[in-house]
């Protein structure tokens, strides 16, 4: 989508899924909503912060909660994302958190954000794929779930193109 109508794509975009999720309330079904690189909600692709867009994409996300549903929004740029008051609110009253390896200049934000002390932040700085942090609720949990990437898991589990591509079968673990 050109940069000129992205703020109105977004809202037309989340605008249907606000009433599929209405509607699905109505029938008794949960909905899950994912939103993956959900940092583009607060950029206009230009670098420049989008305030109408955000602002939209926060009050769903939080509609969505109250009508029963589960978002879930995953980005790979963290650093644009703490740039947005309205996402630095989403992320800060979110109760499930999933955070993996961050960029040197992105930590001192995180650690701010959730209060994480030194202990907990060796493991956003690992570079070890599979491992980090946690949070859930006032909880902060460290993990380590490194998949062998001979496996039959890791070959579900992959989003690397080349993998996916890949001829090698993985050894049958049943």
């Amino acid at each position: 989508m050109g940069e000129q109508i992205r703020t109105v794509g977004l809202q037309v975009v989340l605008e249907y899924v606000w009433q599929r999720v209405i509607k699905n309330r109505k029938n008794g079904i949960r909905t899950w909503v994912w939103i993956d690189e959900f940092s583009i909600m607060f950029n206009d692709g230009a670098g420049r912060s989008t305030h109408k867009s955000g602002e939209f994409f926060a009050n769903v996300y939080k509609r969505i909660r109250e009508y029963g549903g589960v978002p879930t929004a995953l980005t790979q740029n963290i650093a644009e994302v703490l740039e947005s008051p309205q996402a630095r609110t989403m992320l800060k009253n979110s109760e499930f958190v999933v955070l993996l390896q961050q960029k040197k200049e992105d930590l001192d934000i995180i650690s701010k954000l959730w209060d994480l002390s030194p202990s907990q932040l060796v493991h956003l700085k690992t570079g070890q794929k599979g491992s980090g942090l946690i949070i859930c609720g006032n909880k902060i949990i460290p993990f380590d779930k490194q998949i062998p990437g001979n496996s039959l898991m890791y070959r579900i589990c992959t989003t690397k193109f080349d993998d996916l591509n890949s001829d090698a079968e993985p050894k049958q673990l049943y």
